[in-house]
């Protein structure tokens, strides 16, 4: 029988999660194309609105918030007005920012877009950013706050962007405090070297990221059990989850004789924006973990969280209202699932199973 993630979703705002990465800013100039310049053969925007919206480890941060839960944010931006904003916006969000630093030597992550109101379209995109390693009296500042955080969260996320921050002497850190606390250490990879993560509690890589991991292209199913056993085995996890777009989730975790694999197809019921879904998942996925629940409800909420969010238009992140109203009607239809595996084969019959959501697939994966 599964669990009930209601009684989880719940405690979301009883919980407090470490966020430690890459803080960015996302602004959106939105204008209209109504002639070519003079000075070049390059279209003119004429603006008429401006966004600005938290990006990188600063979305998973507002996606956490959004959720109901505590954060504590960490990073580093620099001494400038980009920095100054990402710090009102998360600040604004109701995040903890005192493990947020300043940093005058580097220009803080900022991107922006430039969109069409007559197309609803990107046409460009200006970045500005510093992308070296953090070190010195600015890495041990880091470090000292977060080993003196872990004392009050259940869990700590990291979210690599590849911006600097999270080198490895700071993820050495983050794990070895997440282990002499007893919580769990989540990462979000990047890095194609995947040594630098090892040591944590559990890795959500997309697919394409587990083959960065892996050094080998994405190349069917048994290529994804073949390359989870792998980071699993070499990083010493204790569970991978793989994100795989329409094909939902994948969930691996150790058992006696080998390793479990848990699928949950996909719930979208359509798809309008794929940005941020992967932050979204994930900040469900650790909230769920914060809050008690065993690894494949949280895949399972993960995985609902990333459905609405990609039915949604824009940046706008799942409110723990949208999580509650969608885990009570698919577990609804679990219940009903497990309900009807009780009866005889007589009485079931294929028209009525053919109207209920499809439940997770579990496979047990033996050592080779």
């Amino acid at each position: 029988m599964m669990q009930d993630p209601l009684n989880y979703l719940k405690a979301f705002n009883r919980c407090r999660i470490a966020v430690i990465g890459d803080l960015m800013l996302d602004e959106y100039l939105w204008g209209h194309i109504e002639r070519i310049s003079p000075e070049a053969p390059v279209p003119i925007l004429n603006v008429v609105r401006r966004e600005s919206t938290l990006g990188g480890a600063g979305n998973v941060v507002e996606n956490l918030r959004s959720l109901g839960v505590q954060v504590a944010a960490f990073g580093v931006v620099g001494s400038d007005e980009t920095g100054d904003r990402v710090r009102a916006l998360l600040s604004a969000h109701g995040a903890d920012v005192r493990g947020v630093i300043a940093d005058s030597h580097r220009k803080s992550t900022r991107k922006v877009r430039l969109m069409s109101l007559e197309h609803g379209q990107q046409v460009f995109r200006l970045d500005e950013e510093s992308t070296s390693a953090v070190g010195g009296d600015i890495e041990d500042n880091l470090t000292s706050m977060i080993r003196a955080a872990v004392g009050d969260v259940q869990a700590i996320l990291c979210s690599d962007y590849m911006k600097g921050v999270l080198t490895g002497r700071v993820l050495d850190v983050v794990f070895a405090a997440a282990r002499e606390r007893g919580i769990p250490s989540i990462v979000a990879p990047k890095d194609s070297k995947p040594q630098k993560y090892c040591g944590a509690t559990m890795l959500m890589p997309n697919a394409l990221e587990l083959a960065q991991l892996v050094g080998t292209p994405v190349d069917g199913d048994c290529w994804l059990n073949d390359s989870a056993r792998q980071v699993i085995d070499n990083l010493a996890l204790e569970a991978l989850v793989v994100t795989r777009g329409g094909e939902g989730m994948s969930l691996f975790d150790k058992v006696e004789n080998g390793l479990r694999r848990v699928d949950v197809p996909t719930t979208a019921r359509s798809v309008y924006d794929v940005t941020g879904a992967g932050d979204t998942a994930i900040a469900a996925f650790a909230a769920a973990v914060a809050s008690g629940s065993s690894l494949e409800t949280a895949v399972r909420l993960a995985n609902l969280a990333a459905g609405i969010k990609v039915g949604k238009r824009g940046t706008a992140c799942v409110s723990s209202l949208e999580l509650m109203d969608s885990a009570r009607e698919e577990w609804a239809g679990h219940s009903k699932l497990e309900n009807e595996a009780s009866l005889s084969s007589e009485t079931r019959t294929q028209d009525h199973r053919a109207q209920r959501a499809r439940p997770a697939v579990t496979q047990h994966l033996t050592k080779v």
